[in-house]
């Protein structure tokens, strides 16, 4: 059965507020589920080729890739040239790693249970010793010039986006990657980063989750221009660092979790009128029941979903995960395919 006991608190006043309203209602009558039939056709993902097209994938392949700005890999212990396998990227939050980001979220210890090549890259290092990466005016660029008393100009000219796809493509010219299924994971900071790949690299990019992410202010600057991106963003409605409202960072204005999600459909042709309720869902251990709620929106172009879940009570931080939601994530991004 369809649970729609919790939503945010506040969202009457909210301008997605109706999403909720009708996901509910149409929940109580059974109607679960997305619909993927109409609105806006994907096209096949163009211009990624790599080693396993001309059979050149070597079968014990080096764990780092990028010499500039080395990347580490992690590969399934039975990894063979004749499979091609999901690609996910993990994005870190500011001020740690993509170590300790990729061990947080458990994706490392999934590679082998859920068969993908894992990339873990580290975002540049200000001079206080803090890593970022330059995602949109809000974060993180700018507060890292600002802790090193600089001049904006010092770390907003960093080029992350082409960093991220020269990252694809070396992955695709090292392992054997399905270039239908191109995932990128990221918390905070690195969820700003994820979703700014959503709206810059939709050529390569099948899949986002952004956790406590965001993305630009103004919805002109994000132009996907081929395939929209399956979207599903997390993020918890106590979260007191990247408000779940939106807010502001330096000045620099950063929508809500709800816009957010309400833009990203659009941008795959969803219908945002008709929200759907999805049963509630046990992600994190400290709060009790099934404390995430799941807005789907349907109707988006064909292979393409967008989700909103709701951490309700959720910090910035969640945790402890529950091992199963963990297992949820990892599948949302390797499942949602694009059509070659």
């Amino acid at each position: 059965m369809t649970v729609c006991t919790k939503r945010p608190p506040g969202t009457a006043s909210r301008p997605f507020a109706a999403l909720f309203a009708i996901g509910c209602a149409l929940a109580l009558y059974g109607c679960g589920g997305s619909n993927n039939s109409n609105s806006a056709q994907s096209t096949p993902v163009a211009g990624l080729t790599g080693c396993a097209d001309d059979d050149s994938c070597m079968p014990n392949p080096t764990l780092e890739i990028d010499k500039a700005r080395p990347a580490q890999v992690r590969i399934p212990s039975d990894y063979t040239t004749t499979t091609r396998y999901p690609l996910i990227i993990v994005l870190h939050g500011y001020g740690v790693n993509g170590a300790i980001q990729s061990a947080y979220l458990g994706l490392e210890e999934r590679v082998d249970t859920k068969q993908f090549v894992l990339v873990v890259p580290d975002g540049t290092e200000n001079e206080s010793g803090t890593r970022f990466w330059n995602a949109t005016p809000a974060c993180c660029a700018r507060v890292a010039a600002v802790e090193d008393s600089l001049d904006v100009d010092k770390y907003t000219v960093i080029d992350d986006v082409a960093y991220i796809r020269s990252l694809i493509q070396s992955a695709a010219d090292t392992y054997s990657i399905d270039p239908a299924r191109i995932g990128l994971f990221g918390h905070s900071n690195g969820g700003f980063m994820a979703l700014r790949m959503a709206c810059e690299a939709s050529d390569l990019v099948t899949s986002v989750v952004s956790l406590a992410g965001s993305t630009f202010d103004d919805d002109a600057s994000c132009t996907p221009t081929t395939n929209p991106v399956s979207v599903l963003a997390m993020h918890g409605d106590a979260d007191a660092t990247i408000g779940y409202d939106g807010g502001e960072i330096l000045s620099e204005r950063y929508p809500g979790a709800i816009e957010t999600v309400e833009r990203f459909a659009a941008h795959a042709g969803c219908d945002t009128n008709s929200a759907v309720m999805g049963e509630n869902l046990d992600v994190v251990g400290n709060i009790a029941g099934a404390e995430t709620t799941v807005v789907q929106i349907p109707g988006c172009a064909e292979g393409v979903d967008v989700e909103l879940w709701t951490i309700v009570d959720g910090p910035h931080i969640p945790g402890p995960w529950i091992a199963s939601a963990q297992d949820s994530m990892v599948d949302w991004l390797i499942e949602h395919t694009r059509g070659q």
